[in-house]
């Protein structure tokens, strides 16, 4: 009995101090986790950089003024052609939701429709 009892103090004392290297070892992975590799620090250094120079080139071409403005009559012609195409995109959105309604009389259920979409190939 006094053997069984030895070993149970034992092994209690033993998770209790595994517990508190658990503590520990989860404090430091955390502290770890909000540290950046040196690397990853220099990979993101020069991308910035990089980004900053055709930035920085690209404001002095504007600033410089050799840009050309856009004239009225190509301003109304890109709206012509935005207006035109939206309709365009309207008018075939209207017939796609009127083929699904009828093929939704046809098919049934929900979930026949969500099959055939995904036998389509189709995502909306």
């Amino acid at each position: 009995m006094r053997a069984l009892h030895a070993e149970t103090s034992r092994l209690r004392q033993a998770t209790a101090t595994l517990k508190l290297e658990e503590v520990k070892l989860r404090a430091v992975l955390r502290e770890d986790a909000t540290h950046v590799p040196l690397h990853e620090i220099k990979a993101s250094v020069g991308a910035l950089q990089e980004e900053k120079v055709e930035l920085s080139s690209r404001l002095a071409k504007l600033r410089s003024g050799s840009v050309k403005p856009v004239g009225v009559e190509e301003c109304a012609e890109v709206l012509k052609e935005h207006s035109k195409w939206r309709k365009a995109a309207i008018a075939r959105k209207n017939i796609r939701n009127e083929l699904w309604m009828e093929l939704a009389s046809i098919v049934g259920t929900r979930e026949e429709i969500e099959e055939t979409k995904e036998a389509l190939g189709l995502e909306f």
